[in-house]
Protein backbone atom coordinates (compact mmCIF):
# COMPACT_ATOMS: atom_id res chain seq x y z
CA UNK A 1 0.00 0.00 0.00
CA UNK A 2 2.56 2.34 1.06
CA UNK A 3 4.91 1.85 -2.35
CA UNK A 4 1.62 2.46 -4.36
CA UNK A 5 0.91 5.71 -2.47
CA UNK A 6 4.57 6.79 -2.90
CA UNK A 7 4.34 6.26 -7.14
CA UNK A 8 0.70 8.01 -6.83
CA UNK A 9 2.43 10.69 -5.08
CA UNK A 10 5.26 11.21 -7.53
CA UNK A 11 3.01 12.28 -10.15
CA UNK A 12 4.25 15.55 -8.62
CA UNK A 13 7.50 15.05 -9.99
CA UNK A 14 5.51 14.76 -13.42
CA UNK A 15 3.91 18.00 -12.61
CA UNK A 16 6.78 20.09 -11.84
CA UNK A 17 8.91 18.94 -15.01
CA UNK A 18 5.93 20.07 -17.44
CA UNK A 19 5.28 23.93 -17.68
CA UNK A 20 2.12 22.40 -19.74
CA UNK A 21 -0.72 20.30 -19.41
CA UNK A 22 0.79 17.01 -21.16
CA UNK A 23 -1.38 15.37 -24.17
CA UNK A 24 -2.24 12.33 -23.08
CA UNK A 25 -3.57 13.82 -19.35
CA UNK A 26 -5.29 16.83 -21.61
CA UNK A 27 -7.02 14.14 -23.65
CA UNK A 28 -8.09 12.60 -19.85
CA UNK A 29 -9.76 15.92 -19.04
CA UNK A 30 -11.55 16.68 -21.96
CA UNK A 31 -13.12 13.03 -22.38
CA UNK A 32 -14.06 12.85 -18.46
CA UNK A 33 -15.33 16.85 -18.29
CA UNK A 34 -17.34 16.20 -21.81
CA UNK A 35 -19.51 13.77 -20.12
CA UNK A 36 -22.96 14.97 -20.10
CA UNK A 37 -24.33 17.19 -17.65
CA UNK A 38 -26.96 14.48 -16.33
CA UNK A 39 -24.39 13.04 -14.57
CA UNK A 40 -23.87 15.86 -12.05
CA UNK A 41 -26.74 14.94 -9.72
CA UNK A 42 -25.38 12.00 -9.30
CA UNK A 43 -22.19 12.76 -8.76
CA UNK A 44 -22.30 15.92 -6.21
CA UNK A 45 -23.27 14.35 -3.14
CA UNK A 46 -20.38 11.48 -2.82
CA UNK A 47 -18.13 14.75 -3.60
CA UNK A 48 -19.00 16.37 -0.57
CA UNK A 49 -17.60 13.28 1.38
CA UNK A 50 -13.89 14.84 -0.04
CA UNK A 51 -14.59 18.18 1.69
CA UNK A 52 -13.92 19.50 5.38
CA UNK A 53 -17.41 19.04 6.49
CA UNK A 54 -17.86 15.68 4.63
CA UNK A 55 -14.97 14.45 6.35
CA UNK A 56 -16.44 15.41 9.55
CA UNK A 57 -19.74 13.54 8.78
CA UNK A 58 -17.54 10.63 8.05
CA UNK A 59 -15.64 10.82 10.98
CA UNK A 60 -18.49 11.01 13.35
CA UNK A 61 -20.51 8.31 11.25
CA UNK A 62 -17.46 5.79 11.87
CA UNK A 63 -17.75 6.81 15.71
CA UNK A 64 -21.38 6.01 15.60
CA UNK A 65 -20.84 3.07 13.79
CA UNK A 66 -17.90 1.05 15.00
CA UNK A 67 -17.80 2.65 18.58
CA UNK A 68 -13.93 1.87 18.07
CA UNK A 69 -12.33 5.25 19.46
CA UNK A 70 -9.11 4.65 17.69
CA UNK A 71 -10.68 3.80 14.45
CA UNK A 72 -12.25 7.16 14.77
CA UNK A 73 -9.43 9.22 15.75
CA UNK A 74 -7.39 7.59 13.10
CA UNK A 75 -10.15 8.57 10.26
CA UNK A 76 -9.95 12.20 11.99
CA UNK A 77 -6.55 12.58 12.20
CA UNK A 78 -5.54 11.14 8.40
CA UNK A 79 -8.23 13.31 7.09
CA UNK A 80 -7.74 16.09 8.34
CA UNK A 81 -3.87 15.68 7.45
CA UNK A 82 -4.84 15.26 4.36
CA UNK A 83 -6.73 18.51 3.53
CA UNK A 84 -3.95 20.86 5.33
CA UNK A 85 -1.35 19.09 3.46
CA UNK A 86 -3.06 19.58 -0.07
CA UNK A 87 -3.33 23.33 0.57
CA UNK A 88 0.47 23.43 1.76
CA UNK A 89 1.12 21.13 -1.74
CA UNK A 90 -0.81 23.03 -3.84
CA UNK A 91 1.57 26.29 -2.71
CA UNK A 92 4.38 24.45 -3.46
CA UNK A 93 3.63 23.14 -7.27
CA UNK A 94 1.58 26.12 -8.03
CA UNK A 95 -0.12 24.51 -11.00
CA UNK A 96 -3.30 26.34 -11.86
CA UNK A 97 -6.99 25.15 -12.36
CA UNK A 98 -8.16 23.33 -15.86
CA UNK A 99 -9.55 26.75 -17.06
CA UNK A 100 -5.98 28.71 -16.52
CA UNK A 101 -4.27 26.13 -18.69
CA UNK A 102 -7.21 24.59 -20.98
CA UNK A 103 -9.73 25.91 -23.03
CA UNK A 104 -12.85 25.34 -23.27
CA UNK A 105 -13.09 23.75 -20.08
CA UNK A 106 -16.82 22.80 -18.57
CA UNK A 107 -16.91 24.32 -15.26
CA UNK A 108 -20.05 23.10 -13.17
CA UNK A 109 -18.53 24.36 -9.70
CA UNK A 110 -16.57 27.49 -8.60
CA UNK A 111 -13.30 26.91 -7.40
CA UNK A 112 -10.37 29.07 -6.62
CA UNK A 113 -7.03 28.78 -5.73
CA UNK A 114 -4.63 26.31 -7.23
CA UNK A 115 -4.87 22.97 -8.79
CA UNK A 116 -2.27 20.26 -7.42
CA UNK A 117 -3.21 18.36 -5.66
CA UNK A 118 -7.22 17.81 -5.44
CA UNK A 119 -7.88 18.55 -1.57
CA UNK A 120 -11.18 16.13 -1.81
CA UNK A 121 -9.11 13.41 -3.81
CA UNK A 122 -6.79 13.66 -0.91
CA UNK A 123 -9.15 13.52 1.92
CA UNK A 124 -11.07 10.70 0.56
CA UNK A 125 -8.49 8.60 0.02
CA UNK A 126 -7.27 9.13 3.59
CA UNK A 127 -10.58 8.08 4.92
CA UNK A 128 -10.76 5.10 2.90
CA UNK A 129 -6.69 4.01 3.49
CA UNK A 130 -8.08 4.40 7.09
CA UNK A 131 -11.81 2.75 7.17
CA UNK A 132 -11.50 -0.09 4.02
CA UNK A 133 -9.21 -2.96 5.91
CA UNK A 134 -12.02 -2.86 8.84
CA UNK A 135 -14.43 -3.22 6.51
CA UNK A 136 -15.86 -6.53 5.34
CA UNK A 137 -14.63 -7.42 1.43
CA UNK A 138 -17.58 -6.40 0.00
CA UNK A 139 -17.43 -3.01 1.60
CA UNK A 140 -14.11 -2.22 1.39
CA UNK A 141 -14.56 -2.26 -2.59
CA UNK A 142 -17.20 -0.17 -1.91
CA UNK A 143 -14.82 2.58 0.41
CA UNK A 144 -12.65 3.02 -2.60
CA UNK A 145 -15.07 3.19 -5.73
CA UNK A 146 -16.74 6.06 -3.45
CA UNK A 147 -12.74 7.90 -2.92
CA UNK A 148 -12.21 6.75 -6.47
CA UNK A 149 -15.84 8.62 -7.66
CA UNK A 150 -14.57 11.71 -5.33
CA UNK A 151 -11.66 12.23 -7.96
CA UNK A 152 -13.78 11.56 -10.96
CA UNK A 153 -16.52 14.09 -9.76
CA UNK A 154 -13.56 16.49 -9.37
CA UNK A 155 -11.84 16.48 -12.98
CA UNK A 156 -15.77 16.16 -14.49
CA UNK A 157 -16.56 18.98 -12.49
CA UNK A 158 -13.84 20.85 -14.72
CA UNK A 159 -11.68 22.22 -11.40
CA UNK A 160 -9.24 19.49 -11.25
CA UNK A 161 -6.94 17.63 -13.73
CA UNK A 162 -6.33 14.03 -13.23
CA UNK A 163 -2.83 14.52 -12.13
CA UNK A 164 -4.25 16.66 -9.64
CA UNK A 165 -6.32 13.72 -8.69
CA UNK A 166 -3.84 10.80 -8.87
CA UNK A 167 -1.70 13.37 -6.62
CA UNK A 168 -4.63 13.57 -3.83
CA UNK A 169 -4.88 10.39 -4.05
CA UNK A 170 -1.51 9.34 -3.32
CA UNK A 171 -1.37 11.63 -0.35
CA UNK A 172 -4.58 9.91 1.04
CA UNK A 173 -3.50 6.40 1.02
CA UNK A 174 -0.10 7.26 2.58
CA UNK A 175 -1.83 9.66 5.08
CA UNK A 176 -4.80 7.14 5.77
CA UNK A 177 -2.07 4.38 5.62
CA UNK A 178 0.12 5.95 8.24
CA UNK A 179 -2.39 6.26 10.65
CA UNK A 180 -3.54 3.35 10.57
CA UNK A 181 -0.35 1.80 11.92
CA UNK A 182 -0.05 5.39 14.34
CA UNK A 183 -3.36 4.16 16.19
CA UNK A 184 -1.92 0.08 16.11
CA UNK A 185 -4.94 -0.99 13.79
CA UNK A 186 -2.81 -2.79 11.52
CA UNK A 187 -3.73 -3.56 7.71
CA UNK A 188 -2.27 -4.99 4.35
CA UNK A 189 1.29 -4.36 3.94
CA UNK A 190 1.65 -2.59 7.58
CA UNK A 191 2.10 -5.05 10.53
CA UNK A 192 0.03 -3.76 14.17
CA UNK A 193 2.60 -1.82 16.35
CA UNK A 194 4.51 -3.84 18.80
CA UNK A 195 1.99 -3.73 22.21
CA UNK A 196 -1.33 -3.14 20.42
CA UNK A 197 -3.23 -5.35 19.17
CA UNK A 198 -5.42 -4.28 16.33
CA UNK A 199 -9.18 -3.57 16.61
Amino acid sequence: MLGGAALLAASWVVVKANDQVPLWEARIFVEVNGLSDLLWPIVWPPMQLGNFVGSLIVVAGTALVSKNARLTVAALLASQVAFWTAKIVKQLVSRGRPTALLQDVHVRESAGGLGYISGHSAVAFALGAVLAPSLSRRWRVVAFVVAGGVGFSRIYAGVHLPLDVVGGAGFGLLFGTISRWLFGLGGEGLPPRPGVDPA
